[in-house]
């Protein structure tokens, strides 16, 4: 049977050409927050220990570039639900004390995943944390989130379950109830987001090491762990073939060592570029490394065009799933993001945009208020030569014709998107 045989034509409400449920794929979506995109072994970490989500990857394809569109939580994981930017959708920092953002007039949220593949007749699913509003939002079958802020533990360190534990539990139970139907569950872990409290076994494997902090590296090796878990539970019910699970993250961590950032919130790779993975074993192939640029974003038609399911027009990304299949996995544009420096540090925030390709990637910037921090608003990187990002190249004369190139790349993006301090940064340097 060809692809073209394989879909039927069933409307939907907000989606559309819906696949037939044989063929359709399970999802099992994994979110971290603050996972640096380093803090893979499959990355090259040789240092770091997560031998399941290195498995993950082995068996699938590894985003080598993949960037959020917003190094912070709630805008980014806004526009995983949506595929749209954080300008677009209007959710540009965390949000606290509120219901849902959902149903908040202020934020343009649909169509989003979650709505789409419960129309297609996905059975839904959100364990972990949210960051999207206090209560449940009423956009999955299943519900069992928080907004933020709760302990890693339900008790004393060490002395009560860990909570990704228990929320492993869960997403278990979830998947074998729901084995003789299609479904779509998301299980959002929240380390290894500050502060660093992973179980002590996980501590110890890193004591001593070159990492550190050796507690963040440990916090990431226990989320390993229960992604092990997870995959497990696959197989043991049959399910691993069929089902295309998905790890990232919501944005890394500077570890405070980054300009204008604490931990998050900036245009460096330590907080921009994130881990992403999507092993899916009877459509895609195993073992490939995608070089090319990507953002977080491309997760939710991916997902979309693997389920035989319309992409709408609105979305501001694009399917990943078809160059995968046509082996066409280097550089073929760039990647963008948006982002607002830590509050209250060198007079932030800031606004900052980034456009890469291949190995470039400038940095652009506008200090607001009268209290410019010592910083270059711009700032422009070899990574295949520097991928510390230490040595800023914007003020060498031979960069003029790269950082053109960009700002060009840029603007045209931001004029696309609707972005006008993208439109303005790069419009500086076109002049």
């Amino acid at each position: 049977m060809n692809r073209r045989e394989a879909l039927s034509v069933l409307a939907g409400g907000m989606g559309g050409t819906v696949a037939k449920s044989a063929e359709r794929p399970n999802f099992l979506f994994i979110l971290a927050d603050q996972f640096r995109g380093d803090a893979l072994g499959a990355d090259g970490n040789k240092q770091t220990i997560t031998p399941n989500l290195d498995k993950l990857a082995s068996g699938g394809v590894r985003f080598a570039s993949a960037y959020v569109p917003q190094a912070v939580c709630t805008p980014s994981r806004a526009s995983l639900l949506t595929s749209v930017y954080p300008t677009t959708h209007g959710l540009t920092d965390n949000v606290y004390g509120v219901d849902t953002v959902f149903t908040d007039k202020r934020y343009r949220l649909t169509p989003h995943y979650p709505g789409l593949l419960r129309e297609a007749g996905y059975h839904t699913g959100y364990i972990g944390k949210w960051h999207l509003g206090e209560k449940n939002p009423e956009v999955f079958d299943f519900w069992n989130g928080y907004n933020s802020q709760l302990s890693h533990w339900l008790g004393a360190r060490d002395e009560s379950p860990y909570r990704s534990d228990v929320e492993t539990d869960e997403a278990i139970g979830f998947m074998e109830r729901n084995a003789n139907r299609p479904f779509a569950l998301t299980v959002s872990y929240y380390p290894p987001h500050t502060p660093y409290v992973p179980p002590a076994r996980f501590v110890k494997m890193h004591a001593g090491g070159p990492l550190e902090p050796a507690e963040y590296y440990a916090a990431c090796t226990a989320i390993d762990h229960c992604v092990g878990r997870l995959l497990d539970a696959l197989e043991k019910r049959g399910l691993g073939p069929r089902t295309m699970v998905i790890f990232t993250s919501d944005h890394g961590e500077t570890f405070g060592r980054r300009l204008l950032s604490s931990n998050k919130r900036v245009c460096y790779e330590d907080s921009a570029r994130v881990p992403m993975l999507i092993r899916y074993p009877d459509r895609l192939p195993a073992g490939k490394v995608f070089e090319g640029g990507v953002s977080t974003m491309d997760l939710m038609p991916t997902m979309l065009e693997a389920g035989g399911i319309r992409v709408p027009s609105a979305v501001q990304a694009r399917s990943r799933f078809r160059q995968i299949l046509d082996g066409k996995l280097g550089w073929s544009e760039p990647v963008f993001q948006q982002n607002v420096t830590q509050p209250k540090l060198m007079g932030g925030p800031h606004d900052e945009r980034m456009v890469r390709m291949r190995e470039w990637k400038l940095i652009l910037r506008r200090f607001r208020g009268r209290e410019a921090p010592p910083a270059a608003g711009i700032e422009l990187f070899s990574l295949a030569d520097d991928p510390g990002e230490q040595a800023d190249q914007s003020l060498q004369p031979a960069a003029r014709g790269k950082i053109r190139e960009l700002a060009g790349m840029m603007r045209d993006w931001g004029r696309r998107i609707n972005d006008p301090v993208a439109v303005e940064l790069a419009g500086q340097r076109l002049a």
